[in-house]
């Protein structure tokens, strides 16, 4: 049975066209008739002599560039991390940006102020704080800013920053910018979860501010172990950051419409190491979320949330200009952004109202990725021709493609040579896939006799469209055909 949820997109070919255009020109007749009832007593300034000549022909330019942009929409490609946003983003968005309300202080845009709160307060809900303070932000590397400067300030003792060394690059960039010298990147195993043994080394040997744990890795979407690295902040004192940038929403999977867990053996397609580190997560000190990840929302949505509110203490900031309505949130005053669009806050509210992070909502659409995933990997574990990088603990695959006598540089080689044909560097692909560079560290440890230095050079789909479910697998069997055509 296809969920409810995915009749709130526009489709891989427009197939909802005709309410998504009722829809708009609906928010439009609002927005005009708002105006023009605004102070109506008033009489009109706007020349009768003006014409939209030059607008007219530039935005028939611009349209032609439009065409340009590969179709990330749909299935056929898999290559990065997009995906169509849900059809309450560009209405959302629309109802506000044409009165452009500003979210840095309450009197530049109370409606969307109290709907940003909301989308916090739900975003806490979905990942387990009973307590805390958040908001939205322009990105996940922002977000993650934001919270390592609140927790540097925080705890004036100090210490090294530890994450793994396939966490998103921001964070050397983070730790550069907010001055932190002492910070480091943990080794890996070859499932791409933090090495916990080389976690614990630099623990016992040097006083540990904070460490980022990572809920949905850049490059495979690996989860590190939320349940034992918890162990060891109870052990050793810190921080505890999850980046849950693009995993973060896979928790709604799993969760009840009141946004409590369901028991692990009611849940399908999860496996139970991922289900407990999305239910522990609860657990953590601070979040960054990407609604503009897994949220259905396009990008420019990120979001950090604090299970502890005095986190915002540190980053407190006035000025003489603004924050004159005292008895309303102004988010401003509590984040490192100055403008902040109201519109994008619209655009997530009403997101969320109508695809609720729960499993009945969002949860349902974030199940039918992880289902194609899994698809996808047991296909390539039967195949001859090609053999998993992992067994992906969301929805993004690693792959690699058999050649010679099977060493890295071979295989990396035979990969390539699948890569240019089906990517954005060959013209008019069929498929578009991307690749994932595998760090010499791990390269060495799958390929024992790869020589120092070696990196090994994979195939890589991001299965996150839900399309890619429908009709027994339809694109995904599609696309295992073009590759089991290659030699």
């Amino acid at each position: 049975m296809i969920p409810e949820a995915f009749s709130a997109f526009l489709g891989p070919q427009a197939e909802n066209a005709a309410s998504f255009t009722d829809l708009v020109n609906r928010v439009l007749k609002h927005h005009i008739e708002k105006r023009q009832k605004t102070f109506n007593e008033d009489s009109s300034m706007y020349p009768s002599s003006l014409n939209s000549n030059t607008l007219e022909r530039e935005l028939e330019a611009f349209l032609l560039r439009v065409e340009g942009n590969p179709p990330y929409f749909h299935p056929r490609y898999s290559a990065q991390m997009l995906k169509d946003p849900a059809l309450t983003v560009p209405l959302g968005y629309l109802a506000f940006i044409l009165s452009n309300p500003n979210n840095h202080a309450y009197e530049g845009g109370p409606v969307t102020t109290e709907m940003e709160m909301e989308v916090t307060d739900l975003l806490l809900k979905m990942c387990g704080f009973k307590t805390g303070w958040g908001h939205l932000a322009s990105g996940g590397s922002l977000a993650n800013l934001e919270a390592l400067w609140a927790v540097r300030d925080t705890y004036p003792d100090g210490g090294s920053v530890l994450f793994s060394e396939v966490s998103h690059y921001s964070w050397k960039r983070i730790c550069q910018i907010l001055g932190i010298k002492n910070f480091a990147e943990i080794p890996v195993d070859t499932a791409f979860r933090m090495n916990l043994n080389a976690l614990e080394d630099r623990l016992k040997e040097e006083k540990v501010l904070c460490v980022v744990a990572n809920i949905g890795s850049t490059g495979t979407g690996s989860i590190d172990d939320i349940g034992a690295i918890l162990k060891l902040r109870d052990r050793y004192g810190f921080h505890l950051h999850i980046d849950a940038a693009y995993g973060g929403f896979f928790r709604s999977v799993i969760l009840d419409d009141i946004y409590n867990p369901h028991p692990f053996e009611e849940t399908a397609g999860i496996s139970e190491y991922v289900y407990n580190a999305l239910r522990d997560m609860q657990e953590a000190d601070s979040i960054t979320i990407d609604p503009h990840k897994q949220g259905s929302v396009s990008y420019g949505a990120g979001a950090v949330v604090y299970k502890d509110e005095k986190l915002r203490e540190a980053i407190l900031n006035t000025a003489p200009y603004t924050y004159h309505i005292t008895d309303k949130p102004n988010i401003g005053m509590f984040a490192l952004e100055g403008s902040r669009p109201g519109a994008m806050a619209a655009a997530c509210y009403l997101t969320y109202k109508v695809l609720p992070p729960h499993s009945g909502g969002l949860g349902s659409l974030l199940q039918s990725t992880l289902d194609s995933a899994q698809y996808f990997w047991r296909k390539i574990e039967k195949s001859s021709k090609y053999q998993n990088l992992t067994n992906p603990d969301l929805d993004i695959c690693c792959f690699w493609k058999t050649a010679g006598s099977g060493t890295a540089a071979e295989v990396s080689s035979a990969s390539l040579r699948v890569y240019h044909e089906n990517s954005l560097e060959a013209q008019e692909p069929e498929f578009i896939l991307s690749k994932f560079i595998v760090p010499p560290s791990v390269t060495r440890k799958i390929f024992t006799g790869a020589e120092e230095g070696t990196s090994l050079v994979t195939l890589r789909s991001v299965f996150m469209k839900h399309w890619y479910s429908l009709h027994d697998f339809h694109y995904i069997n599609a696309l295992l055909k073009k590759l089991e055509s290659y030699d």
